[in-house]
């Protein structure tokens, strides 16, 4: 199937490279302060206080996480059980932690409120940190180092981009090769040669929901802890569609005036479905049969439902 860029239509060739990313590619996206190692600009603070972090620490006492669960306090009555030691050792996966607490949602109230906390909580929580991250290395990353050596390497080739981080730290190395995306329709039909698919959602996506009363968006002194609160008080009435909008800001609840929910997959071991548009992956499927070349980066390959669909 041909993809247009500014109305001009692309025809794809019988061979093409995909990466593929997972978290490890974001948490050691620096060349200059590896993991361990104490950013100078940040005297006393251990470094992953900001490093985006792998899955196993997307919990973890940070401040800049501790202050997002603030924000989102309905997601704390879970998060002892995600910091469990064992999480952090490896013993038991913090996906199939997430994926018990899913399980019980369905009979339990609650859990309701809990789910929908967690996914503003991790847009919040990422965001600050890949924020604080690009701060630190002044968007030195090696998503330019690759995107640098794919140019090179395969010119005027379509490459297929495939993430699975909420973080936007490709987006921003996409930039200096003259790809600003500014809409979701840029992922995939903006530049000649570049196809970028995030399959679990992203800290700038949310998705339009529908509700039985509308909810109050009448000013107040903080306009989006309102918002955020009536959702939880009736997270059992909202219907999340399929209608994403991308909200390069941080907002929290709201965007172009209409309620939204954060576009962000929750890491459970076992997943249904992606966090994404569907016809983003209609065209990655399209896509799959010209894939000749396969480089992985910082992905464990544990995702089932994608693994699936690449068979």
């Amino acid at each position: 199937m041909p993809s247009t860029v500014d109305g001009h239509a692309i025809a794809y060739t019988a061979h093409m490279l995909m990466v593929i990313f997972g978290a490890g590619a974001s948490f050691d996206s620096s060349p200059t302060y590896a993991p361990g190692m104490t950013p100078p600009t940040e005297p006393g603070l251990h470094d992953n206080f900001f490093r985006p972090p792998l899955a196993k620490e997307l919990f973890a006492d940070r401040p800049l996480f501790m202050d997002a669960l603030d924000a989102f306090p309905q997601c704390k009555t879970i998060v002892p059980r995600l910091r469990d030691p064992r999480v952090i050792s490896g013993e038991i996966s913090i996906e199939a932690l997430l994926q018990e607490i899913e399980a019980e949602a369905e009979a339990y109230p609650r859990g309701r409120q809990e789910l929908a906390a967690v996914r503003f909580y991790l847009q919040r929580a990422i965001h600050q940190s890949e924020m604080r991250w690009l701060g630190i290395t002044r968007g030195i990353t090696n998503y330019l180092s690759l995107l640098r050596e794919i140019e090179r390497t395969f010119p005027k080739e379509p490459v297929c981009l495939v993430t699975f981080n909420y973080d936007t730290l490709l987006e921003h190395a996409l930039r200096q090769f003259d790809l600003p995306i500014t809409n979701i329709d840029d992922y995939t039909k903006k530049h000649p040669f570049f196809r970028v698919f995030k399959l679990h959602g992203s800290t700038n996506w949310v998705r339009e929901i529908e509700i039985n009363a509308p909810i109050d968006m009448r000013p107040s002194s903080n306009p989006e802890a309102a918002i955020y609160g009536q959702m939880m008080e009736r997270i059992a009435e909202i219907h999340v569609t399929d209608r994403y909008v991308f909200s390069p800001h941080d907002a929290i609840g709201i965007t172009l005036g209409k309620p939204v929910f954060p576009a962000i997959a929750i890491p459970v071991e076992k997943k249904g479905s992606f966090e994404c548009p569907q016809y983003l992956i209609e065209e990655l499927t399209t896509l799959l049969p010209q894939v000749t070349q396969i480089l992985v980066i910082g992905w464990s390959a544990t995702e089932a439902h994608f693994l699936a669909q690449s068979a």
